[in-house]
């Protein structure tokens, strides 16, 4: 592999700084903002790019490190890819965490399985690293191609939102492309690639630590502002929340919550309260009311429950407690129960 051409002490100070303020990136997301799906993700994209990095300055200006240090940091360039995909997509379209994503992290826990047994002679010299950029480069262009689509599909978002994921993705795209040609098109010199990204890593810190909203997403949409749904998905979820609702009926359990239903459709809260306001031209409590509402109706027109007392239809029904149901009933059908089923038997 190529040697930089510019000065060692000037190459490890650069590489370094480089590694030094991706793991304080890793540091101010896990311990300054909220763990959510994608802070998460992005603290572990930061620390296996840091991890990579070392491991590149250490091979370089090392005679000699162990085999199983090498393959912790081809493990973490390896996993970088799929991270920064998934951080992309559950930033672009917030939805709960699907546990099919651990599938993208199959080769990396594979070398972790066997950290004590590949080697450079064994493994990584005989298409190993081949199919790790590659790999790599698949990840890369398919993180690109969510960006331009995210941006095309939610152009409303914030702009400030796109720039930092523009960075970020040079950033990252950097280091990839830089291996990638080093070893497969054998043009550019090892460590373009940390280099690169030491530059990018400042610049992108310095955004988002300046426009630190971009990592508080609750707290911009804790008011519907920004809401980052087009028509389309709008109009698709909505139609899951009615088919839950008719179909699974799960309101005649008086413990249904809206975190219930934000889980069954695969969506966070706030969109989901969001999607109930705007399309119901109401909130989750009176939505989950109404239909147990048309169910007691139902139930106290039926000659089948003419003697089952009134408490044990509202409890049949969903609701937790009988005042509630009673108040409920008369906000929906001006009647109260007891004189709902008078008028209809």
């Amino acid at each position: 592999m190529k040697a930089l051409r510019i000065s060692r002490d000037m190459e490890l100070l650069i590489s370094s700084f480089g590694a030094i303020q991706s793991i304080f990136m890793s540091f101010y997301l896990f311990f300054g903002k909220k763990r959510n799906t994608t802070n998460l993700l992005l603290t572990l994209f930061f620390l296996l790019i840091t991890l990579r990095i070392i491991k590149s300055l250490l091979w370089v200006y090392l005679d000699f490190i162990p085999d199983w240090f090498i393959n912790l940091g081809f493990m973490a360039h390896i996993a970088s890819g799929p991270t920064l995909l998934l951080y992309l997509l559950y930033f672009i379209f917030p939805k709960q965490w699907n546990k099919l994503n651990y599938f993208h992290f199959i080769p990396a826990l594979l070398l972790i399985l066997f950290l004590f047994k590949v080697s450079e002679a064994n493994f990584w010299y005989k298409g190993g690293y081949a199919f790790l950029l590659y790999h790599q480069i698949t990840y890369t262009f398919i993180s690109l191609s969510v960006l331009i689509y995210g941006y095309i599909k939610k152009r409303s978002f914030d702009s400030k939102k796109w720039v930092w994921l523009s960075l970020l993705m040079i950033g990252a795209a950097s280091i990839q492309f830089a291996y990638f040609s080093n070893y497969i098109l054998g043009i550019m010199p090892y460590l373009t690639g940390p280099i690169i990204y030491a530059i990018f890593i400042y610049v992108i810190a310095f955004y988002g630590i300046l426009n630190h909203r971009v990592f508080d997403k609750k707290k911009n949409n804790s008011k519907y502002n920004n809401i980052n749904i087009n028509a389309e998905e709008f109009s698709f979820y909505k139609g899951q929340i009615e088919k839950m609702l008719q179909f699974d009926k799960p309101y005649l359990n008086h413990t249904f919550t809206l975190q219930d239903l934000s889980k069954y459709i695969s969506l966070p809260t706030y969109l989901t309260s969001h999607i109930i306001n705007k399309g119901y031209n109401t909130n989750f409590s009176d939505l989950i009311n109404s239909y147990r509402i048309d169910v007691a109706k139902s139930k106290l027109t039926s000659s089948f429950y003419k003697n089952i007392k009134i408490a044990e239809i509202a409890y049949e029904c969903g609701f937790s407690s009988l005042s509630s149901f009673n108040t409920s009933f008369k906000k929906f059908t001006g009647l109260t129960p007891s004189n709902f089923r008078k008028k209809n038997i």
